[in-house]
Formats: structure tokens, sequence, C-alpha cells
């Protein structure tokens, strides 16, 4: 009886090893690559191939110099045809009808965050789109100057009483800018403190903070899963649903602290605020609008034209659960991608005083003084400092379409099928020859790439930071703008010195593949 049993175990499970194996990790088609390992995909081979290396971005680069602009990588179960040329990549952006957003965000990232707007595609994701994307024109950004300005002096503050030892070295560059990015995205979208920046706050302050942590390294590991294995992980992580219970309760906060202004007051907030724009857009009466065709989703909004005179006119709206999933978005992204960035900028300054005393001689003329708008815009070399940033240590290692129909890739002459997922490696074609001057190392800091292409020989559209096409980020603009004036406002008062390579040899996080895997550096005030 035993013996029966465990062969119908036995077989039970060969046939579930076959199955995915079968349909997730084999390699086949014309275009190259290594066939995968179940479960692990290529990064297993690749951290066989690149000892003491082993990071997702190098194995983009190694995969490129054997493979060729076009090739398979399983990162994990996930199988990607990586894009590595241009011309290809160009072509997928102006061709949204065939490249759709990527299934792995529209089925595995939709299993946390269901009406998130990089979750959504068709009618759903316009009437979304029609509604979000005009939040983030430049119009509504630059009336938060001054709070990114005054979010960054608090910090600097707390750096005044904490770091009163110039040699000694912090290892919590990475909290501090994330605390830092946070409380300006809460303020600026939703007009919302969210107590991150205080001097001596307790570990309930930064509650949300640690929240976000553990969600986006959740959202790390659900995106490299099959779907149904990541919908079981998301099922059974009692860790990661007890922080986004968490963070709906912020976000529940922050919807019922605008709730409560006077409607008069939001309809005139709303032009320059995320949080005001967000629930004037809830629709009126959720049930009716559920039941109807995406296409017919309509929600009322009132605006005031008079004290006395209500006017109602049809928009697209939004539910309540979806401006719930739209705030947790911007969060999560106003949470992660500037913040990455700010850790990256701190770790250069470090290791290249020499760029950072550059910068701190276009900044002198103002003496610590608080800068405009078109001033920061006149930091040409600042300018220059940011976009070598983006270059090599872009937000965003690549992006992912995938095919809604056949199509011929015009200059690699690959044909791909429906179904299949495209990734265009932003990290390979910012180190791509093809494109870029030889005047300095691509895989080395120089800003001065940019400051001396006289020439004109740096390809710009190779560099893309936040994406290409009608998916690209909405936030860019207020992503360049935040960095830009913290960056700058930091440079006005402080020199960050480097901690050795010890603690601060930079390198790529393997649980999150965009953040520095070791920063420690000295903070001392000029």
């Amino acid at each position: 009886m035993f013996s029966v049993t465990f062969a119908i175990v036995v077989l039970f499970f060969s046939i579930v090893y076959y199955y995915f194996k079968s349909k997730y990790f084999t390699l086949y088609g014309p275009i190259p690559g290594i066939p995968p390992h179940f479960m692990f995909g290529n990064l297993l081979h690749c951290a066989f191939l690149l000892p003491g290396a082993g990071s997702i971005p190098d194995v983009f680069l190694y995969m490129r110099e054997r493979f060729g602009d076009v090739y398979q990588l399983w990162l994990g179960s996930k199988r990607m045809i990586m894009i590595n040329c241009l011309e290809d990549a160009q072509h997928i952006f102006s061709h949204r009808l065939i490249y759709d957003q990527g299934d792995v965000f529209t089925k595995n990232l939709k299993i946390i965050n269901p009406h998130g707007v990089i979750c959504l595609k068709g009618a759903k994701f316009k009437r979304h789109a029609s509604f979000t994307a005009p939040l983030f024109r430049r119009a509504k950004i630059l009336v938060h100057f001054n709070t990114i300005t005054e979010c960054t002096d608090k910090l600097l503050d707390r750096w005044r009483t904490q770091y009163k030892d110039p040699n000694e070295v912090h290892l919590d560059m990475i909290e501090q800018s994330q605390q830092l990015l946070l409380g300006i995205f809460g303020l600026i979208a939703f007009d919302y403190d969210l107590q991150t920046l205080e001097e001596n706050s307790g570990n309930n302050k930064h509650e949300l903070t640690e929240a976000f942590h553990s969600f986006l390294n959740t959202m790390q590991i659900v995106l490299q899963l099959p779907t149904l294995l990541a919908r079981i992980f998301w099922f059974l992580n009692f860790k990661a649903r007890r922080a986004r219970t968490v963070i709906d309760r912020y976000v529940n906060e922050m919807i019922e602290h605008e709730l409560n202004s006077s409607l008069e007051m939001r309809s005139e907030r709303k032009r320059t605020s995320f949080i005001a724009s967000l629930v004037t857009s809830l629709q009126v009466d959720e049930k009716a609008e559920g039941a109807k065709p995406e296409e017919e989703k309509k929600g009322r909004l009132f605006e005031i034209k008079s004290i006395i005179l209500l006017i109602a006119s049809e928009y697209i709206g939004l539910s309540r659960v979806e401006v719930m999933s739209e705030m947790i978005g911007f969060l999560g992204a106003g949470y992660g991608t500037t913040s990455t960035s700010l850790i990256w900028f701190i770790y250069f300054m470090s290791k290249n005083p020499q760029i950072q005393n550059q910068i701190k001689k276009e900044l002198a003329e103002y003496n610590g003084q608080r800068i405009s708008h078109e001033q920061l815009d006149s930091l040409v070399y600042l300018e220059c400092v940011l976009r070598e940033l983006l270059r090599l240590v872009g937000p965003a290692l690549g992006t992912v379409r995938t095919l809604t129909t056949d199509d011929k890739l015009p200059a690699s002459g690959f044909e791909l099928r429906k179904g299949e997922s495209v990734m265009i490696s932003f990290y390979a074609l910012a180190r791509d020859k093809r494109y870029w001057s030889d005047l300095y190392d691509l895989n080395e800091f120089h800003p001065e790439r940019f400051l001396y292409d006289t020439e004109h020989r740096n390809n710009l559209s190779a560099l893309m930071a936040f994406g290409g096409g009608h998916r690209q980020c909405m936030g860019q603009d207020l992503a360049r703008l935040e960095l830009k004036l913290i960056c700058a406002r930091l440079m006005q008062f402080v020199s960050f010195g480097d901690g050795g390579n010890e603690v601060n040899s930079g390198g790529y996080d393997v649980a999150n593949v965009n953040k520095p895997k070791k920063i420690g550096v000295t903070v001392r005030f000029d």
C-alpha cells in the first residue's frame, strides 16, 4: 500500500515538474540563449559564469556580449526576449498597438495592486490614464518647489543634530533618502504629513516607510514567479499582507482627511493638489458604475461655479478602491525610484570629491540661499551630473512589452510571436559604444561626457531612464525636478566623504537590483 501511494506521489510531482519545465523553462525558437534551469531560469548559469559578480545588470551585459542584440533570458520563471538595439527599441515604442504593457505587470503585479495604472490595459487603462496623467503636468509640479526645499532643509536640520562628528561613517543613507522622498511625496501629492522627517520621531512614525520597504521587496519576488506561484506566495506572505494593511490604513486616512475639507476648497485646490483631484474623481454611485461595461463607466464631477451654485458634469471617474490603488502606486514610485537615484548620487559624490567640488562652485554664488526654478535650470554642470547618474544607474534596468500580434524586428530581423514578452534593456543601451562618445569609459562615472559633447556624438535616444512610448513613466518630470532640487540643496551645505571600500563599495543589492549593495559615507557640514 505504501509503495503504491509513494508511486502515485512521485508520478504526480513528475507530471507537475514536466508541465512547468516544458511551459516555463524550455529554450525554443531561433533566438539564441542558454537553456534555463527549472525555477531559477538563467540566474544559476550566470552566477556560475560570473563568479564574484553575478548581479542581474552584469548578466545583461554578459549575455549581450555572448549572443548579440537579441537573445532569450529567463529571470526566474519569466522568459524575456532581450532587446539591445536602439532601432528595434524605437520600433517597439512607436507601435503601441502591437506592443502593449508587459504581462509581468498586468498579471503578476496586479495580484498585489490590482487597480494601479501600471497594471492596466485597454479601456480601463485609458480611463485611469486620462485622469492620472494630467496630475503630473509641469504646471502642477512647479507649485511644489518650496515644499521640496523645505523637506530637504528638515533633513539637513536632523543631520545637524545627529551627525555632529564629521569623521563618523553613516550606514543609513538608504533609510534617510527613503524617508525624505516619502515625506516629500506625502505633502506634494496628498497634502499629508507622514512625519518621516521629524528629529525625534519614534518607530511608529516610520511605520509607513517600513511597510513600503516590505511591500516593494515582495513585489520584486512576485514579478519573477509564475503567476500561479505568485498568487500562492502573496496569499501565504503574512508579513507583506500586514504591510499592505498598514499602507491601506494610511491611504484611507489621507482620503478621509481630504473628504473632510469643503467641496469648494477641494474644487479650488484640485488644480495643484493630487489628492484633491483624486478625491474629486470619486464616483457617486460605485455600484451602478461597477455594473457597466468598462467603455461606459462614468462618474459625476461636482464643480463649484459660485458659492451657491453646484453644477454636475459627466466625466470618467474612479471608484474608491481604484483611487486607493493609484495612491499606493504614486507613493511607491515616489518612495522607490527617486530615493534610489538620490542614494546613488550620495555614493558617487563620496567617491568623486572633484565632481562634488565642481557642483559647489556652480552653487557658490547663491551663498546658501534658496534657489529659484530659473536658477535651478541654469545649473548646467549639475544637470550633466544627473544625466550621467541616470545613464549609469537609472531607476529601472529596462521595461517590458507583450505582443498582441506577430511582428518582425526591423534591425535584427527576428520574428516575434503573439503573447511573447520583450524587455528593452536600458542598462545595456546606456553602455553601448555604438550610441555614445568614446571620450570616457562607459562603465565609469564621468559627467563631462555630456558637458564636452560639442560634436553631439552621444545619441541621447539611448538614455531611457524613464522608458519610452505611451507607457513611459508619467511622473518623470516630477522625479527630475525633485532629484535636481534635492541634490542642489544638499550640495549647498554638506560634503559627502568616502567611508572606505569595506562599507562603501557600491555594487548592486541582490534583493533590489537598483539600489547600491554597500554605502557608507561621512557627512561634513561646510
